[in-house]
């Protein structure tokens, strides 16, 4: 017979068994945790589908310009960047925690593509998306989100900044419609001097134009106008919708001029994108072989040369990315792990779609939060208008001017490139300042990746100084007829500290010829060398007729600094209260 309390589950939907529920509801959470449209699906309405609609179509007239520019970046044809934009797009919406994060194809993450696949075919490119997303979503699974932890602002500043000039000194070729070929930053700019020469006045003419049309259309929102009326509030936002529509508007111009000047029978006079191949790639898995030449390169040894790169592009698409959602989080906890693994699904699935390595961009994201995006649905949009332009509009992308994508590229990362940041460094930070220089100088001159990691580096060899090295602060004390110094570290007291904090005790010792008391508030745990190294101390002071004396230790720590000898060479005061005359007359010798 039914009991009244399966009777009450039944009636509300549930099995009968409270365990089979709780399992049940867990299971779910777990569930609507990785899959996070379940989370906000239910509450979709007809507002947020509006919101998002503006906001995808927006967004969809921003990404194809920058995916096709991007794509010339990463050294491959211009379609690959436009495959990469659609599937990031439509896997971010089942995944993906942070409405405004857009996945595509960035300017990062073409820099450091082309650094490890130059003049290499293009399946190199999806593999190492494919191996980018596997790395991603394995961090995810394994929760290694605190890695990101481990890159400080002040790197991350100078790696943007230097990305962003070499990303300059790349498209300075097509600027100039100069045909040039050199390896990193200086290398490009060396060889560029070479052939100032052969300049291309049709190219540098427009490219200069195409910069002061995109730099002027910036400013249209700067412009005053009265948003207390209605007029105000319509123009308001029709110069900023004017001002963000600014890379599609250059583009679709100066096709536009090269289309008719094409069809008037005369030539161009400048270099055009060329032929850009139509239609949506078929579903295929990333793990073949690469015909070069006459010989085939098994997927083995594609990954073997493919190197470092499997690890650092993860890596920096993962700080990019979790940066991006605590930036439009708008202050709530992003888990940095789900967005791992939306990360790690977008670059797995969109390599079957013949994807470059994608992440978040910051321009984009920015653009969604303007045009009032609600959910992250507004990737649907903006994947659609994708996916046209491939079928529809490829014909059309040939006579898009390489020196008009430079110009994009050129007014979308100059922005990005932060010196001021150095000043604030200097008066605050002395290993911050350094970090910063040297991933800034290496990034320039022996690459991003290079530089990424001797910052990081730097800051870590800053922190492990804090630990081996700890500022400690000397007082000398006297009270009731008894003198005492007071040293007192400014960081805890592990192996790499002990010791420094020997010498120095010693050093103190021997000079003043008073008992010396540790200040141990800022102790937080002892080693087995931290603990060995004190009791060596205390027996080194002991022979001097002194005694070591620990002020505030924690009790856990005093019970493992004892150890098997209740009395110990150790005197332990809990404050530098009343308790003045009781402690000077414990450690009298």
């Amino acid at each position: 017979m039914v009991n009244e309390e399966e009777e009450l589950n039944q009636l509300r939907g549930g099995t009968g068994s409270p365990e089979t529920d709780q399992r049940s509801n867990d299971t779910f959470a777990r569930l609507k945790r990785r899959v996070h449209i379940l989370n906000w699906l239910p509450s979709y309405g007809r507002e947020d589908l509006i919101s998002d609609a503006i906001a995808g179509i927006t967004l969809g007239l921003t990404i194809i310009p920058q995916s096709i520019a991007y794509a010339g970046i990463a050294g491959v044809p211009s379609q690959y960047g436009l495959y990469a934009a659609f599937m990031g797009s439509l896997v971010y919406i089942l995944f993906g925690t942070v409405k405004e994060v857009s996945i595509g194809p960035t300017s990062l993450m073409s820099i450091l593509t082309v650094q490890y696949t130059a003049g290499k075919p293009v399946q190199y490119v999806i593999i190492l998306a494919s191996l980018a997303g596997l790395v991603e979503l394995l961090m995810g699974v394994l929760k290694l989100g605190f890695l990101v932890s481990f890159i400080p602002i002040p790197v991350t500043s100078a790696f943007t900044s230097a990305t962003s000039i070499i990303i300059i000194g790349t498209q300075l070729k097509n600027l100039l419609g100069i045909s040039v070929t050199g390896k990193g930053f200086f290398d490009t700019v060396y060889a560029l001097s070479g052939k100032l020469t052969e300049t291309s006045i049709g190219d540098l003419t427009l490219g200069c134009v195409g910069c002061f049309f995109l730099l002027g259309m910036k400013q249209l929102t700067q412009i005053p106008i009265n948003e207390g009326t209605r007029m105000g509030k319509f123009w308001k936002k029709f110069l900023w919708y004017l001002s963000l529509a600014r890379n599609a508007l250059i583009v679709v111009i100066s096709s536009f001029v090269a289309f008719k000047w094409s069809s008037s029978g005369e030539e161009v006079p400048f270099k055009l994108s060329g032929h850009v191949k139509q239609g949506i790639p078929s579903f295929e898995l990333p793990v073949y072989g690469v015909q070069l030449g006459n010989s085939t390169i098994s997927y083995v040894e594609v990954v073997k040369e493919l190197g470092s790169s499997i690890i650092v592009i993860p890596l920096v698409a993962v700080l990019a990315n979790v940066s991006i959602a605590k930036a439009f989080s708008a202050g709530k906890i992003v888990d940095a792990s789900q967005e791992m693994i939306a990360l790690g699904l977008c670059n797995i699935l969109g390599s079957c779609f013949s994807s470059m390595p994608t992440c978040g961009a910051f321009t984009r994201s920015a653009v969604s939060h303007s045009s009032g995006v609600r959910t992250p649905l507004a990737g649907l949009y903006s994947a659609i208008i994708t996916l046209l332009a491939l079928s529809l509009l490829t014909p059309y992308f040939y006579y898009i001017p390489k020196t008009t994508l430079a110009a994009v590229l050129i007014c979308s990362v100059v922005f990005m490139i932060d010196f001021k940041i150095v000043d604030t460094l200097r008066q605050s930070s002395k290993i911050d300042t350094i970090a910063w220089f040297g991933c800034f100088c290496c990034s320039l001159l022996l690459g991003v990746e290079v530089g990424l990691l001797f910052g990081v580096l730097i800051c870590v060899l800053g922190l492990l100084k804090v630990w081996a090295r700890p500022t400690i602060r000397q007082n000398c004390v006297e009270q009731a007829g008894f003198r005492y110094v007071k040293l007192s570290p400014e960081a805890g007291l592990f192996f790499p500290a002990v010791d420094f904090l020997r010498t120095k005790v010693l050093k103190v010792a021997i000079a003043e010829q008073v008992p010396i008391v540790v200040d141990c508030s800022a102790v937080i745990g002892l080693d087995h060398t931290s603990t060995k190294g004190l009791r060596e101390l205390a027996k080194e002071l002991e022979k001097v007729k002194q005694r070591l004396i620990l002020l505030n230790l924690q009790p856990g720590l005093k019970k493992l600094l004892k150890g098997d000898d209740p009395k110990g060479p150790f005197s332990f005061w809990e404050d530098e209260g009343d308790g003045y005359q009781s402690n000077v007359q414990s450690i009298r010798l």
